[in-house]
């Protein structure tokens, strides 16, 4: 009895083993019949020239479309194939009629110098870092009638590799000429602020102050103090008098006496 029940099973389990060993040989002749035979390996066009490209697609059954814009390169020549949307090889199948993407070589980058006359330092670093070009060394000279980038060496349209360095010359602006700080107190703004203003000095902010016993527009304090250094990018502020009450009242500033100022040298 117990042997019945054992061969009954045996034979149960070389069934299931010859059903799966069935299904394993079938599956794999439809794949290779039926799928793998409507398949082609994916070609490699990389560097082949179009008309060949489409001659060995053509072959193939597949479709070849070429993308618009192109691909700069050092090692494929100009129109040659340069990229392709799949992997060539025979593990990367594609079927017939299948769409194959490629892009055309525009041959090497071809880098120039670009004009930067009249821009500013900061400009110019960004437009070479853009142009995969680097800035070189720098020289500044004073210019009253220009400023910015004067000259670029290599000179603007010179064709250079990637990262060439490009040196400049900047103009900048002269400094403004400096001043010993003349004394104006007890001098009127309406003379001082003329003086000051035609040497370039900016009285920057008045204040009018109530002040007994002077008379109104006469300079009660100011600052810079008198002796110190000033020039046309330092701001100046006087308080002036004046006879009403009701504290201070700032407006825009007055000028000194020209024989006051002296120019340090």
């Amino acid at each position: 009895m117990s042997e019945t029940v054992k061969g009954g099973w045996l034979g149960h389990i070389l069934f299931a083993a010859l059903v799966l060993l069935t299904f394993g040989v079938s599956t794999y002749v439809c794949f290779n019949f039926f799928i793998r035979g409507r398949s082609v390996s994916t070609p490699n066009l990389i560097g082949r020239p179009l008309e060949k490209a489409k001659e060995i697609c053509s072959d193939l059954g597949i479709s070849l479309i070429v993308d618009p814009g192109t691909r700069n390169s050092d090692k494929i020549d100009t129109g040659n194939v340069v990229w392709q949307n799949r992997t060539p090889g025979a593990t990367n199948l594609v079927k017939r009629g299948t769409d194959l993407h490629v892009e055309l070589s525009a041959g090497p980058l071809v880098l120039q110098v670009p004009d930067l006359n009249g821009q500013t330092a900061r400009t110019a670093l960004l437009r070479l870092s853009q142009q995969n070009l680097k800035l070189g060394s720098v020289a500044r000279v004073e210019s009253a009638m220009l400023q910015g980038i004067m000259s670029e060496e290599p000179p603007k349209g010179t064709v250079v590799a990637a990262q060439t360095a490009v040196s400049l010359l900047i103009g900048e602006q002269p400094p403004p000429l400096p001043y010993v700080m003349p004394d104006l107190i007890d001098r009127p703004l309406d003379t001082v602020r003329p003086a000051l203003e035609s040497r370039g000095l900016n009285v920057s902010n008045v204040k009018f102050e109530s002040y007994p016993g002077i008379a109104d527009g006469i300079i009660i304090r100011q600052f810079p103090l008198r002796g110190a250094p000033v020039s046309g990018r330092d701001p100046i502020t006087v308080v002036v008098s004046r006879q009403a009450e009701g504290g201070i009242i700032e407006q825009p500033a007055a000028l000194a006496p020209a024989s006051a100022l002296t120019t340090t040298q």
